[in-house]
């Protein structure tokens, strides 16, 4: 660079004094001093002007770098959330599909219910009449619920099923109770002891005589006196909650 400075002024001294002897008187020494001066200090400008140039192109250059990666890594992720889009695309289609078909479910289900219910409160009342207060209960609470437009259908048919649940059950139970019942044609207090659903038996307070429910009479029919010991052996057996043999029981009408 400065070799460079050197020869650019040599070149532009020796081209004033050549101008200077072109004319009619040499050029003092002062001019001379002048013109060189003025020669070095264009060329210090021309320099410092081509200093800043270079680093300017140096930087928009820097800059061209930059915003050549900053694009290569927009289109990398422009990509990548392409992909992410179209997936998120296929799931909320599949989701939307779910939705329509659990809509199709959820409108066919009110009305299946509706339809659960009537038949459970049918089958309780042609059901053997044991704990009529409690499974009525169960009924009405079920009919609440389907009219209770607050509850989701997933809890409506949970407590459907729930009370169909209770009702199972029944059929593996067995207990007594002490009821006010027409026997013999007239009101009897007797102890009702039920064998799950295979039948509702009573006896008399004195244990002499014994009746079974039949429940296409709607009624209770007196049972021979053969039957009589059977039902109150099942009886100790369900109070003392110990079912240690079979009891061979009357099924259906009496046995006379």
């Amino acid at each position: 660079m400065r070799q460079q400075l050197c020869k650019k002024l040599v070149g532009t001294v020796l081209g004033a004094l050549l101008v200077a002897q072109s004319g009619t008187v040499l050029a003092s020494p002062a001019d001379a001093e002048h013109i060189v001066q003025d020669a070095i200090g264009t060329e210090i400008a021309a320099q410092k002007d081509n200093a800043k140039w270079q680093g300017e192109k140096a930087q928009i250059l820097e800059e061209l770098r930059q915003l050549k990666n900053e694009n290569m890594w927009l289109g990398f992720q422009e990509k990548k959330y392409s992909r992410y889009v179209r997936d998120m695309q296929g799931k909320i289609a599949e989701l939307e599909r779910v939705q329509a078909e659990l809509k199709k479910i959820e409108n066919g289900l009110e009305p299946f219910l509706y339809e659960m219910v009537e038949n459970f409160s049918a089958f309780v009342k042609s059901d053997l009449p044991f704990l009529p207060e409690e499974r009525q209960r169960r009924v009405q609470f079920l009919e609440q619920t389907l009219d209770d437009h607050s509850l989701a259908l997933g809890e409506k048919l949970r407590r459907v099923f729930e009370a169909i649940d209770a009702e199972l059950g029944y059929g593996q139970s067995a207990d007594t109770q002490s009821a006010l019942v027409m026997l013999d044609g007239k009101e009897t207090h007797v102890t009702l002891v039920r064998a799950g659903r295979l039948g509702l038996y009573c006896l008399t307070p004195d244990g002499e005589h014994s009746g079974i429910y039949d429940k296409k009479l709607k009624e209770y029919t007196m049972l021979p006196n053969s039957s009589t010991d059977a039902i109150k052996h099942l009886q100790n057996m369900i109070d003392q909650k110990r079912f240690t043999e079979l009891v061979a029981l009357p099924l259906g009408g009496a046995d006379k």
